[in-house]
């Protein structure tokens, strides 16, 4: 049990990644504050939308021990730069990065007295070129600049800060691809799979415990080779 006793956060607990990090830490012993927009199945789970400053500092204002923090909410639009209107440009920042720097703003008086880890979700797409994805891409490459930037900010207060960058994970955000372009992103692994939460589960935890102690301002891909190129013969 690594997390017997440590208390973490989880934003965008209710499903996804968010939901399956916050599951396997609970099993290792965590107890969970979970933020989401929507209700989650966890005995603290708080009702906040994180773009919103005076939530976050509501929800996480009065917690005494913050061990940990993960950062998983996000959303995302498929256009590129000219096709996206400002509105949902707008809103992909105020979650994806706005939500992150602000749950950790928020975290950060807590996890300075013991030391403990933030662990942002990026992609894959912050470090590769992905087409009609101008918004996304921007937001998830802010969260990797953000986490270097974290990182040597509080290294002295022992926070460790890194992020993970998944390839394509079967997720909600995923729940409406056709069978077609399902095959089409499978295709894109070398490994012949789509990823499952639990693969990036691991990673987090791994990442947030002790075992991690001397890791930090990384960027770790857990993406079934997304970023080393496409196994498909050209």
């Amino acid at each position: 049990m690594r997390f017997s006793g440590r208390h973490m956060v989880v934003t965008g607990a209710a499903s996804g990644l968010g939901l399956a990090i916050a599951q396997a830490a609970q099993a290792e012993g965590a107890s969970i504050t979970a933020l989401d927009r929507a209700a989650s199945p966890f005995d603290d789970s708080r009702i906040c939308d994180i773009s919103d400053e005076a939530q976050v500092r509501e929800a996480l204002g009065a917690l005494e021990r913050i061990d940990a923090v993960v950062n998983s909410a996000g959303i995302a639009r498929r256009a590129a730069v000219a096709d996206t209107d400002m509105a949902d440009f707008d809103a992909v920042m105020a979650v994806n990065v706005r939500g992150a720097f602000l749950v950790s703003k928020y975290a950060l008086p807590a996890l300075r007295k013991r030391g403990g880890s933030i662990v942002h979700i990026s992609s894959g797409v912050a470090t590769t070129g992905t087409r009609n994805r101008a918004a996304y891409t921007a937001s998830k490459g802010a969260l990797l600049s953000l986490t270097r930037n974290m990182a040597l900010d509080y290294a002295a207060d022992r926070v460790r800060v890194n992020c993970l960058c998944p390839g394509f994970v079967n997720t909600p955000l995923l729940a409406s691809l056709t069978p077609e372009r399902r095959a089409k992103l499978v295709a894109l692994h070398p490994l012949g799979r789509m990823g499952e939460p639990e693969d990036i589960a691991h990673m987090a935890l791994f990442l947030m415990s002790d075992q991690a102690g001397w890791i930090t301002g990384q960027a770790i891909a857990v993406d079934g080779g997304f970023n080393i190129g496409h196994s498909e013969d050209i």
